[in-house]
């Protein structure tokens, strides 16, 4: 690890973070400053270690800012919204890598090792604490969790990447890189192992649950292939019958909005539908951590999805190919895209609203179909109550959705040939109240897999899965014998930030 994330790791502890009550966020705040050596002696000192884990992953160094960044810059469903896009992320989406020295790809790299070695630091320390068992076993859980999903990030995004599993102690504890499978074998065990320490359901919204372990489970699973692994994890989050799809397709991705000092909106989130989502709060001070840590008790909460994809700094556009995925009469096209005409400020409906014009919209125009208009991602905006130009927002990621799980497990079961059940499970995400399109009957393997990346695209567009997706479907070579692959030439894995390969001597 280079020496800023070494430095960060050791002398930043890992307790920093409690639980601030807050009716529906885990909102981790800064309580003191002590020493690994004099701390996690309870098993209260122990859940603010796992809370700093949590802070690490809303970090603008992930989900916060970089980490969809990451995936929609890599995926297909983007395009730049004009010359406003910084070089970073333009690099990202317009090249066929990222170089070394990207600050995208660093973040991510910095904030996933980051949120592994604090881990590392609970499951030291967890032995040594005795005061309440049961608590101490379910935060080992989250943090067995929270490690493996930093691990899939790296694994997918660069391949053989060094394993750490102890804390780091001294800026010459390196390690080389270790193959791929060895570190798929890893977060299978993590994974399998929260699933048996997890709870149904969470002490407090935002902390992980078996059914989040199972959820990701089943999608490192399918990364790797293995299919009927993937099913059997997958049936268990549907056979749980915690989850299902909520009827109206926007409760999705709204959240809490302040605007004027007064708060206009609460959201939908945590509802029936959310697996997994990463807390997000607008205290209604435009502010954000652009600091990157995500930490203090003072410390921003929000996210800058919202503005990233909006109006006014108009970095990212819907891709010309995403947008060309989605049928006439499918209603997730209004759903998931902003163009001139259609109304903002509506209070979810209960105002006439404002109608957006080509000068609101500061962003290239792109085309559906022949016909070419500016158009923006309604997905995580926050439009409908408020329109000021700068506003960070506090609309939660949902990083996995009940919808998502049936059309993975409608794709195992497509892959392991059985047509007509993967058709079952993809028509019950079609069949939503909001959306009740007609359902698809599935007559060979390749028109199945092909109409599984359709409504993928069309049901979780801008929701960080697309890159993921396309480098499954690449890897079974359905690319171009099913479709045209949307990232031609584009290169699986990104190179090791230079920072670190500087560092660490035994990846030079």
């Amino acid at each position: 690890m280079n020496p800023k994330i070494f430095k960060q790791l050791i002398t930043v502890i890992l307790a920093l973070l409690g639980i601030n009550a807050c009716t529906d966020k885990l909102d981790v705040t800064d309580q003191n400053n002590p020493t690994t050596e004099t701390y996690f002696k309870t098993a209260a000192e122990l859940q603010n270690g796992v809370n700093a884990i949590y802070s690490s992953l809303r970090s603008a160094e992930l989900v916060g800012r970089e980490w969809f960044f990451l995936h929609d810059m890599r995926g297909g469903e983007t395009a730049p919204g004009g010359p406003q896009l910084e070089a970073p992320r333009a690099e990202l989406l317009l090249q066929t890598n990222g170089a070394p020295s990207n600050s995208v790809l660093t973040n991510v790299w910095n904030g996933a090792y980051q949120m592994i070695n604090r881990a590392n630091t609970v499951f030291s320390k967890a032995p040594g604490v005795n005061d309440n068992t049961s608590l101490r076993d379910i935060l080992v859980g989250e943090a067995k969790f929270l490690r493996a999903w930093a691990y899939f990030e790296l694994v997918t995004q660069w391949g053989d990447v060094p394993i750490y599993t102890e804390p780091v102690l001294s800026n010459t504890d390196y390690k080389a890189k270790s193959p791929a499978a060895d570190i798929y074998a890893l977060i299978i065990k993590d994974l399998t192992e929260a699933v048996q320490a997890l709870p149904v359901s969470p002490s407090q919204p935002g902390r992980v649950t078996k059914g989040a372990a199972n959820a990701v489970l089943g999608k490192v699973q399918m990364q790797k292939g293995d299919y009927a692994a993937a099913k059997e994890a997958l049936l268990q989050v549907v056979n749980s019958g915690k989850y299902k799809l909520i009827d109206k397709f926007l409760q999705n991705f709204d959240g809490d909005v302040m605007s004027s000092g007064s708060k206009v909106a609460d959201g939908h989130e945590f509802n029936e539908e959310s697996v997994l989502e990463v807390a997000f709060v607008d205290k209604g001070d435009n502010n954000f951590n652009w600091a990157y840590n995500g930490e203090g008790i003072s410390s921003p909460v929000s996210t800058v999805h919202n503005q990233e994809y909006g109006i006014v700094w108009g970095n990212v556009i819907p891709s010309n190919r995403l947008l060309d995925e989605f049928d006439d009469n499918d209603p997730r096209l209004k759903y998931t895209f902003y163009q001139p005409g259609d109304l903002i400020l509506t209070f979810e409906g209960t105002k006439p609203g404002k109608a957006l014009t080509a000068a609101d919209m500061n962003v290239a125009a792109s085309t559906r179909k022949g016909v070419t208009v500016k158009r923006v991602f309604r997905k995580y905006s926050i439009y409908d109550w408020d329109n000021n130009g700068f506003h960070p927002g506090g609309v939660n990621q949902r990083l996995i959705r009940y919808a998502d799980v049936l059309l993975m497990l409608a794709e195992s079961e497509i892959e392991l040939g059985n047509l007509a059940k993967g058709a079952e499970y993809l028509n019950m995400v079609r069949a939503r109240p909001s959306v009740n399109m007609p359902p698809l009957t599935l007559t060979s393997k390749n028109q199945a897999i092909r109409a599984i990346m359709k409504e993928r695209a069309v049901e979780l567009a801008i929701e960080g899965s697309n890159n993921i997706d396309i480098l499954r479907w690449r890897k079974k070579g359905y690319f171009p014998s099913i479709m045209p692959d949307p990232r031609q030439g584009q290169q699986d894995l990104l190179p090791i930030p230079s920072s670190e390969t500087a560092a660490n001597p035994l990846l030079q």
